[in-house]
Order: C-alpha cells, then structure tokens, then sequence
C-alpha cells in the first residue's frame, strides 16, 4: 500500500468536504499525516509532503484530470485503500467532468470484482458508482456496476444489505423501462426475505409485488399479492401500513372490474389513514359509478 494511494484518498476527500459532502475523516495504515507543524524531514513527517487536494470546483476537475493515471492505477491494486479510494471519486465527479473519467472509474469495475468478489467496501464502491451514471444518464454501465454490486451482495448473504442493492438495480431497470427486471428484483427481495424469515420484510415485498403487477397491468397477479400483503401486516404492529396496502388492493379491484369491491377496500381503510391519504380515497370514492381508473391514477411504484 503506496504513500501515493494514501495521499490521492486523503486529497479526494477534501474536495469531497470542498464541495459540500458530509464525510468523515479517513484513518489510513501507515505513517501519519504530516500536521501543519511539521515540516519535511522533521519528526512525523514522510517524503509524500503536505496535503495537495483541491481548494475549488475547478480545481477538482484539475485534480480528477492531473491525477487520473494515478486514481486507475490505486485503484487498480484492489487494496482497502483503492477501494475506499474508488467510492470517493466517483462521490467527487463534477457533473461537468469528461466522459473519460467515468467510463475509466467504470472500466476497473470487473477486474476488481473478480479480485474482491465479497468486499463489503467494493460493494459500496460499486453502488456508488452506478448512482453517479444512473444521474448522468448512463444506464447501461450503472447497471452493470448494480450487477456486479448484487454479485457480492449474494455471497455476503446479509438482508438488509443485499435488499438495498436489489433496490438500486431496481432503480435503473426502471429507468431503463426494464419493467420485467424491475419485477425480478422484487421477486429476489420476496425469496430473500422468506429465506430470512423477516415477517416484516415479507409483507414490504408482497406490498411492492402486487403494486408492480397493477402498473404493469397484471390484475389478477396484484390482486393476489396484495392480499397476501394485508394478511402479512395483519400479523404485524403495521396498523397505516396495512390500511395503504388495502387502498391498493382496492384500487386493483376496481381496476380489474370489480368496482364494488373496490369501494368497499376503500371505504374500509379511511379510519386508519393519515388525512392526506384520507383526502385520496374520498376523490375515488366521490367518482360517479361506473367510472374507470386508469393506472396513471395509482401514483405507487
């Protein structure tokens, strides 16, 4: 582990703290940082020298361009400093920064997941890397990267972990109009929590199965796992959460044709609901009968 990599993550996380990121200071192995009292060559000092990091927007973007084969090659070496050193620049990227340093950071992906394959820092590094593309507008590499993240989530095994990614894969499939793989991710989080035995996690992902299948058009299939749901959170102190639950149920019932018992759900949850939401269900409620809902109308995801 080099004094360079140690000096490249110490000076990205400045210009993290430059442009306003809430991030803690870094602990590194090795000799110490040299304090503003030391000099070169004077006691707790090494030859790397003081802190070169980046004092405004345009000199991170200097930074990012002076100091890219040396970020690639850090990073390259699949250490705990690389790694840290990787979610941290990615964190940093203006949005103005050239193409090439995205698709760079993008590229070291694959060959440190084989190298790395159950780091909970790459992990993080990886995710962290596919929500900077997926705010560019890069979609495919931010979900390869979200690919490449489950992969380690997987063999961790940890729920809640392993949950939080399948939900951010989610979010680019989605923005990729990637439905299908947007209704695989929940499926995985459903199996996931079961394999668990997580009773609250189980009733959230039938709630956001049967949500799915109304967006999608799958009637029936919403119908079924949101009356699961609502059986689910029956057993659980969920008292709101199951009444916003058996609004969507209701909603599914009318929208598969079944407006009466749909109004009913609906009438039936308005004791239990935040006003806001009161406010929702009366507008469906005061329609004329007979009317249709479309699904635009749902407002879930």
């Amino acid at each position: 582990m080099s004094e360079q990599a140690r000096r490249l993550l110490r000076d990205v996380v400045r210009a993290r703290r430059m442009l306003g990121h809430d991030v803690r200071d870094v602990v590194t192995p090795g000799p110490a940082w040299p304090t503003p009292t030391d000099r070169p060559g004077g006691p707790g000092s090494f030859r790397a020298g003081p802190l070169l990091g980046p004092d405004t927007p345009e000199g991170v973007r200097r930074w990012i361009t002076e100091h890219g084969d040396e970020v690639v090659a850090a990073v390259l070496e699949a250490d705990d400093i690389g790694i840290a050193l990787l979610g941290h620049v990615w964190r940093a990227l203006p949005d103005d920064v050239e193409e090439s340093w995205p698709r760079r950071l993008y590229e070291c992906a694959a060959p440190l997941a084989v190298q790395r394959p159950s780091s909970r820092e790459l992990a993080g590094a990886l995710r962290a890397g596919a929500e900077v593309l997926r705010h560019r507008g890069w979609l495919r590499p931010a979900a390869g990267l979200g690919i490449h993240e489950l992969a380690i989530r997987r063999l961790l095994d940890d729920p809640q972990p392993h949950t939080d990614a399948l939900h951010s894969l989610a979010a680019t499939y989605r923005a990729q109009h990637r439905m299908h793989r947007v209704i695989e991710c929940a499926d995985e989080v459903l199996e996931l929590n079961v394999r668990h035995a997580r009773p609250d996690g189980i009733a959230r992902a039938l709630a956001r199965l049967g949500t799915l299948m109304t967006e999608v058009g799958r009637l029936d299939s919403a119908v079924n796992y949101l009356t699961r749901a609502d059986k689910a959170l029956g057993t659980l102190d969920a008292e709101e959460e199951r009444a916003r639950v058996q609004v969507d149920l209701g909603r599914a019932l009318w929208l598969g044709g079944d407006e009466a018992a749909g109004r009913r759900r609906l009438r039936r949850t308005l004791p239990y609901l935040p006003d806001p939401d009161v406010q929702r269900v009366r507008q469906l409620l005061d329609l004329p009968n007979g009317s249709t809902l479309n699904r635009p109308e749902l407002g879930g995801g």
